[in-house]
Order: structure tokens, then sequence, then C-alpha cells
């Protein structure tokens, strides 16, 4: 990794000690990225079978086919996250920038905003004060090295792949060059460009068309590569692993009332639901077996007697005892998809610790509409979620049921931080 950074920069200090880019300097990059990756001893800290990038945009395709909730993983730029059963739709940005050399993406930090839209819409229907339920996210995710699992006939056929994709788009520069350098010579001075140097402005045209096709191409190459492999298979096992810390942070407080006894003076309460999230997941990609994800995950929630079905239900106010407290969960999930399907399953089990010990579980099918790309564009979730499988919650607070139908969108869109 450190001798293909050093190239890089030397091949920066070469292309700004001419002056300008040119068709060489920007095969030259394409081969220098390709020598790092090519036959069976590649280079340290590089990956069997893909640069770097191209391993970014993989992944991007592979956990894209589970997009259910803000903690999962998106390498877009913007994200919007709808959950029917929750009544919550959130919205996440990517702050991460593309680096400019063929690198791994190692982390990320991402914001947004949650907010009960559900809740919203019933508070104006039903005339009654809202809750409040809106607040800030903010999530910082670590990508752990993957691990490629190949045989000698799958490297030197990805050799053979990847070796036409460069000569390719080899072949595609000079021909871009020489018709830009023809849309220069046809620049007519005191016509097109009056009153300018014509040699300084030509310059500036062709320094922007190279910066720009440096970026075209590149892309094109690692999004060839990861389009290829996806395609031919021509692979045994890609293992990925990726761990994220999140954080929701209530812009507002929940008000709402309680009275310690039934006809008493209610009391207003402003309840503060902090939220932070630890999620630790590994995605296996089999080119027979397909695709199975599996996450371990802890919550810790600033809670409180209303929201723990800990006090009565009356009227639009509560009765009972009043408190705060934490409450900590841990969740577990599978989710799988067969090889070529676009329909998965999924199971998570979550179980609540403390005062609040209530046991969940949700039993889903994740569905992923793909654009003509073949990426993942949409994806939905149609859930059977079961509460409280224990009883542990009285009856009379509010509690709405044991049983739910759900419904998750995940919507991934803009451009790929690879």
């Amino acid at each position: 990794m450190h001798k293909l950074l050093l190239q890089m920069v030397l091949i920066g200090l070469l292309t700004q000690a001419a002056g300008a880019q040119t068709p060489d300097s920007l095969i030259l990059r394409l081969r220098t990225i390709n020598a790092a990756v090519t036959g069976p001893s590649p280079a340290s800290g590089k990956h069997l079978l893909l640069s770097n990038r191209a391993l970014n945009l993989f992944l991007s395709e592979a956990a894209g086919y589970y997009l259910s909730g803000p903690d999962d993983l998106t390498l877009y730029k913007n994200s919007v996250l709808a959950n029917a059963a929750e009544g919550t739709v959130a919205i996440y940005h990517n702050m991460k920038q593309p680096a400019g050399i063929d690198s791994s993406i190692r982390r990320f930090l991402s914001f947004g905003a949650r907010a009960n839209a559900a809740d919203a819409f019933n508070a104006s229907f039903a005339g009654r004060p809202y809750h409040n339920q809106f607040g800030f996210l903010l999530k910082h995710s670590w990508i752990g090295k993957p691990r490629v699992t190949a045989t000698p006939d799958h490297i030197r056929t990805m050799d053979a792949f990847r070796a036409n994709i460069l000569h390719s788009l080899e072949a595609k520069i000079r021909r871009n060059a020489a018709a830009e350098e023809a849309a220069l010579d046809a620049i007519d001075p005191a016509k097109d460009i009056p009153g300018q140097d014509p040699v300084a402005a030509k310059r500036v045209a062709r320094q922007q068309f190279y910066t720009d096709l440096q970026q075209e191409i590149e892309f094109e190459y690692a999004r060839e590569q990861a389009e290829t492999l996806a395609r031919t298979f021509t692979y045994t096992v890609m293992a990925f692993n990726w761990t994220s810390v999140s954080v929701y942070i209530p812009l507002i407080t929940e008000n709402f009332q309680t009275a310690l006894t039934a006809g008493t003076d209610p009391t207003t309460r402003h309840a503060y639901p902090l939220h932070l999230n630890l999620t630790h997941t590994r995605l296996w990609e089999g080119s027979r077996f397909g695709r199975l994800f599996a996450t371990l995950a802890g919550d810790v929630q600033w809670n409180n007697s209303r929201d723990g079905y800990a006090l009565t239900k009356s009227g639009d106010g509560y009765v009972g005892d009043y408190d705060q407290f934490l409450t900590p969960d841990v969740k577990a999930q599978l989710i799988y998809f067969p090889a070529n399907s676009h329909i998965g399953v999924s199971f998570l089990v979550k179980q609540a610790i403390g005062e609040v010990h209530a046991t969940d579980a949700i039993f889903g099918l994740p569905i992923v509409l793909i654009n003509k790309k073949a990426e993942p564009a949409v994806n939905f979730e149609f859930q059977l979620r079961f509460y409280d499988l224990g009883h542990t919650i009285g009856p009379g607070t509010g509690f709405s049921g044991h049983t739910a139908i759900g419904l998750t969108l995940g919507v991934p869109f803009s451009k790929i931080a690879y």
C-alpha cells in the first residue's frame, strides 16, 4: 500500500513538473493501480482480484442489499429510511470525500435527522399535543480489512479481465484526448474568446478537461472491475466486516402529563430519550451460497416509566409512579439472500435489561429493487413484529399489542463515497 501511495505521489509530482496532465500520465496512473493487484502476490496492503476502489464499490453493492434502519451500512452520500411500524423517517448524509487515490474506505462520519412523522400526523388529526419526537443523528463507521478467498484460476481470470478493462480505457483516454485537442484547435480567438490570450485560455480548458477525464476514467476502471467480478462470480468468498457507533440526540423534549393517583393534579413531564448504539456486522458474499449478514448490537436509552409501559393510560395522560432510568438492550440479527436472489429473509431478537426487560423479535422479508446498472436502488422489508414475548407488560398501560405488521423503506441516492 505504501509503495502504491509513493508511486502515485511521484506521478503527481512529475505531472506538476510537466505543467499539465497528458494521456500518458493518466494511463500511467491506471497501470500503477493495476500493477499493484496483478498476479498471485499483490503488493503489500492490496487485495487479490480487485483494486481498492473497486473493492469499495463491490462492498457498496453487497451491503446495499440490506438497508432497513439507520444503523445499517451504506456507502452512498445520502440515504432516506422510513419505518412504518415506528412511524419514523430518517435522513443521513455521509461526509466521506474520495481520497483521490486508490485507497480503501476505512472510516467515515455520517449525520442526519430523525422524526416521528406518524405521530405528527396523528396529533394534528386528533387535536392532541405533539410528542415532539425529533432529533439529530450522528454515526461513525469503521470498515475492517476485507478477506478474499479465491483459487489460482480465479486470480488468473480476473487478471485477464482487468487487463482488458485497462487497455479499453487506455484507448478511450487517447480518443477523448485527440477529440479535445481537435476542439481546442477549432477555437477562433477573434470570435470565440475575444480579448483573451488564446494560449492561456486553451491551457485552462485543457487542464479542466484532464481533471474531469481522470475522475471519469478512474471511477469507470473501479466500477467495471466490481461489476465484472459480481457478474462472473470469479471468487469463492468475499468477507467484509464493519462497526459503527451512533447516537440519537433529541433536539426537543417529549412532553406528556402524569399523575401519581387517579384524581390528583397531573404533572407535565419532559422526557429526553437520548439513544446510543454500538453495532458490529459481518457479511459473507459467496459465489455459490449468496449473501449472509450477521449482526450483534447493543443499545442504551435514557428511558422513562411511560415509554417502558409502567404507567396506566388514563385519557391523554398517565397514572402511576413516574421515574427515569437507563435501559440497555442487546440485539442479534441474521439476514440471508440466496445467490442471484433479490428476496431474502431476516430474523432479529432483542432483549432489554433492567426495569424494562421485554424480549422482542422481528421476522422480515427484505426485497431489493435494482436499477438499470444492476445496483440496489430501493430496499423494502416486510416485517412481522413480536413484542414482549415474555408478557412482562401489564394491561392498561397503552401497550398496543404483542404482534404487529411492519414495513421499512431504505433509499440510497446521490454518488458513492468510494
